[in-house]
């Protein structure tokens, strides 16, 4: 892209972060990409409804009562999975526009981790929102199904007192068993959206647990097939269920498609990744009883041959 580029770039994906609202002050309507139908196959005839999810008149649009304080809590927390979805957009769209100008493809890590890990929070959160959502609207829903999703455990004390502890569950487990209780939709694990599903996992596990014995670099590509694959995990059952899992994930998903289409093919890595290291060099290490005969400082490297080496 030219400078003149960049600013239209810069321009173009205010829009698309900020659309203009009509003149009654409401924002336009969110449709699915052409990519989804054209690429995957998806169904979205539910969107061609006059009487479009989240309007006042909407079967699926509930009336909270008063005194729901359960409901009233989660509805000020409504926005946070998708305002995390848009931090790593827009993080990634400064990425591209810092390395417009670099000649060199490769560099250090620097936006591309914290894009994976920030997007992957965005469903993280979606998931755990919208499984509180439905333990406080449909009370048929069985208790240990519900202690699995808070990934909470029941235990006695020593005193007969029943208490509740953390117990971890994997987040795809909680997510499937959400779309079993909460849409009666059976998962079919090896289906492709749930296999790209546990691919973007896969790297986003990477970077939360850093594999230190495996450096490795991530691409510009590798990041916006990671995002499309989140994103898909939720557009995906979407289509299914003839239903919106949450409200503004296809303009979430136009603004990938417009990242995609204007992004700078660019390498982040470790510094030292490429660097040379067959002979013997220096390091930082500061323990207490560090191996001095194999680990030895310049002092210490000095004094090997005589008697006042130790």
């Amino acid at each position: 892209m030219s400078s003149i580029d960049i600013e239209e770039f810069k321009e173009n994906l205010h829009y698309l972060f900020y659309p203009e609202p009509d003149e009654d002050g409401i924002p336009p309507r969110e449709y699915p990409h052409p990519r989804l139908r054209d690429t995957y196959k998806l169904d979205f005839e539910y969107m061609n409804s006059f009487n479009w999810e989240g309007s006042s008149i909407h079967p699926y649009t509930r009336l909270c009562p008063e005194e729901d304080e359960r409901v009233r809590v989660l509805t000020r927390n409504t926005d946070v999975p998708t305002r995390f979805f848009e931090a790593a957009l827009h993080l990634f769209s400064d990425s591209v526009i810092e390395y417009h100008r670099k000649t060199e493809r490769k560099g250090e890590l620097r936006y591309y981790p914290p894009v994976i890990l920030t997007f992957w929070s965005g469903f993280e959160t979606f998931l755990r929102h919208s499984s509180e959502l439905l333990l406080a609207t449909v009370p048929t829903v069985p208790r240990e199904i519900a202690n699995f999703l808070r990934e909470e455990e029941p235990w006695v004390d020593h005193k007969g007192a029943i208490r509740t502890r953390s117990q971890f569950q994997p987040v795809l487990d909680r997510y499937a068993v959400f779309l079993k209780y909460g849409y009666n939709l059976e998962v079919e694990r090896g289906s492709r959206y749930w296999q790209r599903l546990e691919q973007a996992k896969k790297l986003r596990d990477y970077y939360t647990h850093l594999d230190v014995s495996n450096p490795r670099s991530v691409s510009s590509a590798d990041v916006l097939m990671f995002m499309e694959d989140v994103l898909l995990g939720i557009i995906w059952p979407s289509s299914l269920l003839q239903r919106s899992l949450l409200l503004g994930i296809y303009r979430l998903y136009e603004i990938w498609v417009f990242l995609c289409e204007h992004r700078e093919d660019y390498i982040e890595q470790p510094l030292l990744l490429d660097w040379h290291l067959k002979e013997p060099y220096l390091f930082h290490c500061n323990f207490e009883g560090v191996d001095n005969r194999n680990f030895p400082n310049m002092e210490e490297e000095s004094l090997k041959g005589s008697n006042l080496y130790s």
